[in-house]
């Protein structure tokens, strides 16, 4: 298993989470699914895939995490201290999230979407010349 953070709560290591996981996830080509800082010179233009949400913060991320966890079922106090907070009011009233049915179909269309790999082609594993 990949050791995701150095040490938890050094900004260095959170920094380095972001640059070498989360953004190379989210910015890929629409056509060819590479990392955009991989693109390079492709026989296309590098296009980011719209399908995939954009980076918006750490926040987000927190907030998306605590309310995903939540629908989940997962205990509201078990959500504070997975996001450290001193108080579960906190998790509840700034990070867990309810969603209108609209917003839980339009979530499930993006899973799907995510999961189709004709929509986000899976990138392919080094040393097997692109075969899947």
């Amino acid at each position: 298993m990949t050791k995701l953070l150095a040490s938890p709560g050094d900004h260095n290591s959170f920094r380095s989470l972001l640059s070498r996981i989360i953004l190379p996830a989210l910015e890929v080509c629409e056509i060819c699914s590479k990392p955009e800082s991989e693109h390079g010179r492709a026989t296309h233009q590098y296009e980011r895939n719209k399908v995939l949400p954009a980076w918006c913060g750490w926040h987000a991320f927190r907030r998306g995490l605590a309310t995903n966890l939540n629908r989940l079922a997962v205990d509201d106090s078990v959500i504070q201290r997975i996001l450290r907070h001193s108080n579960v009011a906190v998790t509840q009233g700034c990070y867990i999230k309810t969603a209108s049915e609209d917003a839980k179909a339009a979530m499930q269309k993006l899973e799907t979407a995510v999961n189709d790999t004709y929509v986000t082609p899976t990138q392919p594993v080094p040393g097997t010349k692109g075969i899947m």
